[in-house]
Parts: structure tokens; sequence; C-alpha cells
């Protein structure tokens, strides 16, 4: 009898312990994605420290960064406004009218895309670890689906906000496109850089933490130079339907370089500066509460 019921008071022990943890997992992919930044600097000294509450602060700044950045090139791609046009014009906004910018939906639309693909990888990663499996297939499973589906949505109303005459209805080419471009953004950004962290923590001298850091800084950015063709012909598609092949490779060679550019700045801040957010914000999370 007595055997029993220290069996479920560990069974209720690990629920309350994987409860804690996906909590934790959801208010670090909050806070990652910039939405609870001012609750977080409110209990600094109950919950996080100061070091994780600046850059969550800053990643509040990151949001517009994409956004802007998505805009403009899609903007160019459909002919709307030049690239540095669209770029020069966002930052401005953003230097002198940060809170008409904050509004606006494509920066909500960045927000929610970032807010739950982190939700999906924090939480599937800790259901895995307290289940005793491997983590990185569940975790790229869950949060390549989420991220596909909410950034393909996100990339398909940019498309048709940006884009020049009315809305048409999005070809099943360009959502096929879209979505090989953000697996291979998931798998370098959530995926791949421990494998490429341990590699260099036994090949070379440094440490742990710069290993993480580069790896989660250089996955994303590289990845740029094979998506970002996929992205531009996925936009060609919708922009200039009749288009013959030749016509599609000009495009996308004329494009490649800029927007390549512009993708490794938007991914860095979304992927990158965000993934280490998202770690200090949970390790430091899980050390105050577990």
């Amino acid at each position: 009898m007595q055997a029993h019921i220290d069996v479920q008071q560990r069974q209720r022990s690990k629920l309350t312990e994987l409860g804690l943890g996906v909590s934790i997992d959801i208010v670090a992919a909050l806070a990652t994605s910039a939405v609870v930044a001012p609750y977080l600097r409110r209990f600094a000294s109950v919950v996080v420290s100061k070091e994780c509450v600046c850059l969550t602060l800053l990643s509040r700044c990151l949001n517009a960064v994409v956004a802007i950045i998505d805009r403009s090139i899609i903007s160019n791609a459909s002919g709307r406004m030049p690239l540095m046009a669209g770029l020069q014009d966002g930052f401005r906004t953003l230097a002198t009218r940060p809170a008409v910018l904050a509004r606006q939906p494509s920066v909500v639309a960045v927000f929610s895309v970032y807010a739950i693909t982190y939700i999906t990888a924090n939480s599937s990663e800790t259901i895995a670890i307290s289940a005793n499996a491997d983590p990185l297939l569940p975790k790229f499973l869950a949060s390549s689906t989420v991220n596909i589906a909410a950034c393909v949505y996100k990339d398909k109303l940019l498309t048709h906000w940006c884009s020049l005459g009315p809305a048409r209805p999005f070809p099943m080419g360009s959502y096929g496109l879209f979505g090989l471009r953000d697996s291979l953004t998931v798998a370098a950004s959530f995926s791949l850089p421990p494998f490429l962290a341990t590699m260099l923590q036994s090949n070379t001298s440094m440490s742990k933490t710069s290993c993480d850091s580069i790896s989660q800084l250089a996955l994303p950015c590289m990845v740029q130079f094979i998506s970002t063709p996929i992205h531009l012909l996925g936009l060609d598609i919708y922009n200039n339907p009749s288009a013959t092949a030749a016509q599609r490779a000009q495009v996308v060679r004329r494009d490649f370089i800029p927007s390549t550019l512009a993708r490794m700045g938007r991914i860095l801040p979304a992927f990158g500066f965000g993934g280490l957010v998202n770690n200090k914000t949970r390790t430091t999370l899980k050390h105050w509460i577990l």
C-alpha cells in the first residue's frame, strides 16, 4: 500500500515539474517575442537576471526590424518599392514613430509567428526530455510544422499587402516553396546548432558558451544562401504568374545578393539573437523556479 502511494506521489511530482517546465517554456518564448518584457522587468529581482531583462527588452525592437525587412523584400519583388527605399522608409518610421510601427499589421504578424514557434519548440523539448526521449526529432517536427504553417500564412498576408494591384488567390507553387524555405530555416535554427556546437567544442579550445553562440548565430544566416532563391521564386510565381522559367531565373539572379543579405539581417535577430535570448531566459527561469 505504501509503495503504491509512493508511486502516485512520484507521478504527481513528475507531472508538476513537467507543468512548471512547460509554463517556463511559454514565458521564455513570449519574452523572446517581446510581449512580456515590461512584466519581466517588473519582477526581475525575483525571477530573471538583469542581463536577461536587457536582452528581452532589446528583442522588442527586433520584431519591428524583421517586419521591416520582410516587407521591403516583398515590396521589391513585386515592383512596388525598391529594396533600399523600403528599408529606409521602415527604419525611419522605427526611429521617429516607433509606436505607429508597433501597431502595424506586419509587425503583429511577425510577433505572432515567432511567439508560437518558440512556444512549440520549447514545450516539445521539455515534454520529450520528461519522457526520457531524445528531444531532437520531436522538437524539429513540432516546431517546423507550426513555424511553416504560421510563416507561410504570414508571408501570404504580406504578399497581398505589399504587392501591386488587387489581391489574387495564392498559388500552390508559392505555398510549397515557402514551406520548403521554412523547413530549412527551422532545421538551421533549432535542430542543427547543437550538433555544430558539439563539433566545435570537440575540435577547438573554445568554451561551450562560445560554441553555442557561434552555432546559433551562424547557421540561420548561412542557410539563407539556399533559402533565399526559394523565397524569391515563390514570390515571383505570385507576382508574375505567366512568366517563363528563364524569366524567373533572371529575377532570382537579379535579386539574389541584396535579398540574401537582407534576409540574413532579418534571420539574425529572429532566430540567432532570438535563440540566445530564448535559451538564456529558459535557463534562468528554471534555475530560479525548478
